[in-house]
């Protein structure tokens, strides 16, 4: 057939024909880009996984039952009043966009990349794909380069950027009396010991009994003796050492940390017990069939420790992790506004070729083969 001798509705069909063929031959190596950086597909491929598990999270949350990865009809669930496909890839794309934005920014304020910071994470993470660890990835189809700039990296730039920004030199710098006050502020410093005063009964093992009045009272007289102690000076290690030859053990089951207490894992009446007490006070009480030794420390001290150089200071708490809890939800707020502005290209065909319904396959084949 001459070519002249096509019809016009045939040559349209050709047309599409071409174009759909030229569709089939798409790109789909990359998924978002910038004119900083460019995604691979495979980076898709881990924000799609990773917002996955937050969605089972958020469900087990909501409905107190376990997903069961292998059995489960994933693709029915629902987050909220989204599918769980639609909010998957919601948040996939908000996070790798929220990865883009941060190229961005540290492009802006020539903040350079530590290349030496990124081989000594891809040696670390090749180590683990070459030992069976990430084999979830492999099959996934993300490689070690990808996880490396994905999960190590992200971090790495994140915090650059939010040191540049908050930093003791940064842009909106904060000062060590305002990093004081916020800590002396939210933090508590506390050390309990704490005794159980019920035991297995010999004669049933599924039930427990009071232990005896003898147990019961010398462990009040000892642990009296202890906060008397503490009260006038003495150590936390002074008293572990002591608490070892009384009860005749190698270990102390006792518990220091300072930290905000509603955060925490405690019992609302631990902490209540916690914070009734003075600095550098220390009591017994009983909560809940446990006898406890409560001491809560010195706030201010460990606050004026928090601020010296890291080489020096004894603070349970970096003031790096102080100034995340105070400026935290700021810079969050500071990357979304940023991410509005981004200029991105989508690659669709990548997008429509990883789909999300394919990550869930690939899960419940994975989960499948371990059980």
């Amino acid at each position: 057939m001459k070519i002249k001798n096509i019809t016009k509705p045939l040559a349209l069909t050709g047309a599409a024909a071409l174009l759909l063929s030229a569709a089939g031959c798409a790109d789909t190596s990359w998924s978002f880009k910038t004119k900083e950086k460019t995604f691979s597909n495979g980076a898709w491929i881990y924000y799609t996984n990773a917002a996955l598990s937050e969605a089972f999270t958020q469900i087990e949350k909501d409905t107190e039952v376990s997903v069961d990865v292998s059995k489960d009809d994933i693709a029915s669930m629902k987050v909220g009043d989204k599918s769980i496909i639609d909010w998957v890839k919601e948040e996939a794309t908000k996070d790798a966009k929220d990865y883009l934005t941060i190229e961005k920014l540290c492009a802006e304020y020539k903040l350079d990349l530590n290349k030496e910071t990124y081989n000594n994470m891809k040696k670390t993470y090749t180590s683990y794909f070459d030992a069976g660890y990430m084999d979830l990835y492999k099959e996934l189809g993300v490689s070690v380069d990808t996880f490396t700039d994905c999960f190590g990296m992200y971090n790495e730039r994140s915090e650059q950027l939010f040191d540049y920004i908050y930093g003791k030199e940064g842009q909106k710098a904060v000062s060590d009396d305002e990093i004081k006050k916020y800590f002396t502020d939210n933090y508590t410093s506390y050390y309990y010991i704490p005794y159980s005063l019920k035991t297995t009964d010999p004669e049933d093992s599924e039930k427990t009994i009071d232990v005896d009045d003898d147990t019961k009272d010398k462990v009040k007289s000892d642990f009296s003796k202890y906060a008397k102690e503490l009260n006038e000076g003495k150590s936390i290690d002074d008293i572990e050492t002591e608490y070892k030859t009384d009860f005749e053990t190698d270990s102390v089951p006792g518990v220091q940390n300072t930290e905000v207490l509603k955060d925490s894992n405690m019992s609302e009446d631990l902490q209540k017990a916690i914070t009734e007490l003075k600095a550098k006070q220390a009591t017994i009480k009983v909560i809940n069939d446990t006898q406890y030794l409560l001491y809560r420390g010195d706030i201010d001290a460990e606050a004026e420790e928090l601020v010296k150089e890291e080489s020096e200071s004894t603070s349970n708490v970096s003031s790096h992790t102080v100034l995340h809890a105070m400026k935290g939800d700021d810079y969050k707020t500071y990357l979304e506004e940023q991410q509005k502005e981004l200029k991105c290209e989508v690659n669709d065909a990548c997008l429509s070729k990883y789909t999300v319904q394919r990550t869930i396959d690939i899960l419940k084949k994975v989960h499948a083969d371990d059980n």
